[in-house]
């Protein structure tokens, strides 16, 4: 097994080592395995990493438990159902697909989108957060703010 990669800023440290005597994530136990690549360890790792990031911000959305169940389905049964069904084909890094593709890419690529969504998930959760802020704000402006009481829209300011 070859040593973990150093951990510096093209490999983030997994969440699990950021807390200490944190417990060991599922994808991180995966990301050990000697047999995945380089480029997909470090995916790996950084899955684990913002996956469980997102978590912790959206449990403080009471909005987002669809959201909340899309990144544990991704953090704990897709990401380590890719990386599994990668280490178990025979000879994985050398296989090549009809299509042209190594199974390497695939892996890859398959991890790549997996991110993609974590981080599409948590801008739409940030979006909805400031929008709530900007509707809070127009709220507090209207009801408390000196003024002539007269209605003011949004933007017309």
């Amino acid at each position: 097994m070859p040593p973990p990669p150093e951990y510096g800023p093209s490999v983030p440290k997994p969440f699990s080592e950021l807390i200490p005597q944190g417990q060991e994530s599922a994808l991180a136990r995966l990301a050990r395995t000697s047999r995945i690549p380089d480029d997909a360890r470090n995916l790996v790792y950084t899955l684990d990493t913002e996956t469980t990031q997102t978590l912790q911000y959206l449990a403080q959305d009471p909005a987002a438990v669809r959201d909340s169940y899309e990144i544990e389905q991704i953090r704990d049964e897709h990401a380590p159902a890719v990386v599994q069904s990668y280490v178990a084909v025979p000879g994985a890094a050398g296989a090549v697909l009809p299509d042209g593709r190594t199974l390497s890419q695939v892996l890859v690529a398959n991890l790549s989108t997996l991110l993609e969504a974590t981080r599409e998930i948590r801008r739409r959760a940030t979006e909805r957060g400031e929008q709530q802020m900007q509707v809070n704000d127009v709220f507090l402006r209207d009801k408390f703010a000196p003024g002539d009481g007269s209605l003011r829209l949004p933007g017309a300011d």
